[in-house]
């Protein structure tokens, strides 16, 4: 009772020092002396370079959606609400990340179902457990995938793969390339102009311009083909 009485005795005279605003140094205190009193490991995170704005009472600290790595500081009189980013590993989530790990890697998936032609967006993907069993051309990095366009429509949840997506070409049909003759150690460019479009390792038909000649050349590059000898 004794140290009861103590604590609502002093919020008072610690109120009155906020009525010019919360220094950084004091709600990093109050940060960390709410998570020890709510049993939480305290991590060293740098107290808050700007002061908080005035309170007419003692700030209340509480972890923002259930868990400490942000701590939300909230004054009832002015009204207002900050955020203090801790670091804080909270417990309850551990068990959901041993879950996702033996869950598989994680894959891009769609966020939500889009329609055949769309353009994905980072909106649209997230990275989400592909399960013990993933399938074959699947994606892992989020910036592979946005900016394709889809072959199909596609649901909501299900991995984003190779075979569902328009290639990336490195050819289109129309544009000037570099045709790249190689015959006896040596190698010949000229100019050429693609007559189809063409992703990496595709055998497409080019027009040689200094010849005039069509001729079958591989896809090698942006902007370049090389044409073999044994192709006709």
């Amino acid at each position: 009772m004794r140290a009861l009485a103590f604590v609502l005795l002093a919020a008072p005279a610690m109120a009155a020092d906020y009525a010019g605003g919360v220094p950084g140094a004091e709600v990093g205190r109050l940060v960390r002396a709410a998570m020890a009193a709510a049993g939480e490991a305290v991590p060293d995170f740098p107290d808050p370079a700007r002061a908080f704005p005035a309170c007419n009472g003692v700030p209340v600290v509480v972890p923002r959606q259930g868990s400490w790595s942000t701590a939300e500081v909230r004054c009832d009189g002015p009204v207002w609400s900050r955020a203090v980013r801790t670091g804080a590993v909270s417990p309850s989530a551990l068990p959901v990340a041993v879950e996702a790990a033996a869950a598989g890697p994680a894959v891009v998936t769609l966020s939500r179902s889009v329609p055949k032609g769309a353009v994905l967006t980072a909106e649209d993907l997230v990275l989400a457990p592909a399960g013990a069993r993933a399938p074959d051309g699947i994606f892992t990095r989020l910036g592979d995938v946005v900016g394709r366009r889809t072959r199909a429509a596609l649901g909501e949840g299900k991995p984003v793969l190779l075979r569902q997506l328009e290639p990336v070409w490195l050819v289109g049909k129309g544009n000037p390339l570099v045709l790249v003759a190689e015959a006896g150690g040596l190698a010949v460019s000229a100019p050429a102009e693609a007559l189809e479009d063409g992703a990496m390792g595709d055998v497409i038909r080019v027009a040689n311009l200094s010849s005039g000649r069509i001729v079958k050349a591989v896809v090698t590059g942006p902007g370049t083909v090389t044409a073999q000898t044994n192709m006709r």
